[in-house]
């Protein structure tokens, strides 16, 4: 059988085995992440901290947990009830009932788990998808995985250390006011903090898939020139509504600026890429199919017929 010529049962089957891969892969990152201890020396030291529960203070993922509180809060305060607490330090408290502690651990190890599991996600994914793809499209998609993956990863540095803690300092004021104690619901705060990481993480790749569309003549540079206004105000409302609660407009700024100016980049080194090339051939009537030598009915970039890229 040559590759690529696959039925519709034999594609079902091969998503089928991807996705098996997908899901053992992160049923053993998140039984890891939620039973073993971070320091595996106290497991072997102390094994009687599995018959009373103790050792869930000492996974991977509480100290995943501890780390966020140190890294976020300016002044946490300590645990302990024979600790004396600083003045204006941050306490996280359980708002919402006696089972947010519970709640609060399998989210966040829900949450790192499909962090850890997206190489084996990515990989999969191309495995799949590569019998489709042409030499000049296999050409293409390791700078664009290459690049995506980096500028994720910068997106949710920046989000984890500079958005987060930047939005704590920024409401500390507010407290101060209202004469209001330094007292918040656990759940809100983590649930804001990954939201605001994995947001900007997202928002940071907007720049691979802007050059990504100009590059493949889906949309001319001219657009976005064009409506910079528009996508600028877009960004503003996006920016402030998904990637910085609460945080005021400053933070909203503070997300903004990076945004466009990426966004900016995406689109000059954009322009560059397709100045002086000739338009695609899925942009020309009566084009044929190098695949399936069928002519196609109407401009376009994947052939109607057998689905492969035109380009």
């Amino acid at each position: 059988m040559l590759a690529g010529k696959f039925s519709f049962t034999e594609h079902i089957a091969e998503l089928r085995r991807r996705l098996r891969v997908v899901a053992l892969a992160f049923l053993v990152i998140f039984l890891v992440l939620i039973l073993f201890p971070s320091n595996p020396a106290q497991s072997v030291q102390n094994p009687g901290q599995y018959l009373n529960l103790s050792f869930l203070q000492n996974t991977v993922i509480a100290s995943f947990l501890h780390r966020v509180v140190s890294d976020v809060l300016p002044n946490p305060c300590p645990l302990g009830t024979n600790v004396t607490a600083p003045p204006n330090c941050w306490r996280l408290i359980a708002a919402n009932g006696i089972g947010e502690g519970m709640e609060v651990y399998f989210v966040a190890a829900l949450i790192l788990t499909l962090a850890l599991d997206m190489p084996v996600i990515a990989f999969e994914t191309y495995r799949f998808i590569d019998p489709a793809l042409n030499e000049k499209e296999k050409g293409m998609i390791y700078p664009f995985v290459a690049s995506t993956s980096v500028l994720f990863v910068i997106g949710l540095l920046f989000g984890y250390f500079i958005l987060a803690k930047f939005l704590i300092i920024a409401l500390a004021p507010f407290f101060v006011a209202s004469q209001i104690a330094f007292q918040i619901d656990a759940a809100a705060f983590y649930y804001v903090v990954f939201l605001i990481i994995g947001a900007t993480g997202v928002a940071f790749t907007s720049p691979v898939f802007v050059y990504t569309l100009i590059r493949l003549r889906v949309l001319e540079a001219d657009f976005f020139t064009k409506n910079r206004v528009i996508i600028w105000f877009l960004i503003w409302v996006v920016t402030g509504l998904f990637l910085t609660p609460d945080g005021g407009p400053l933070l909203d700024l503070v997300i903004f600026v990076p945004i466009v100016a990426m966004v900016e980049i995406a689109v000059a080194l954009g322009r560059r890429s397709v100045r002086g090339s000739e338009a695609p051939p899925s942009r020309k009537k009566g084009v044929t199919c190098p695949s399936c030598g069928r002519t196609l009915s109407s401009p376009m970039l994947f052939c109607e017929y057998c689905g492969r890229s035109i380009a």
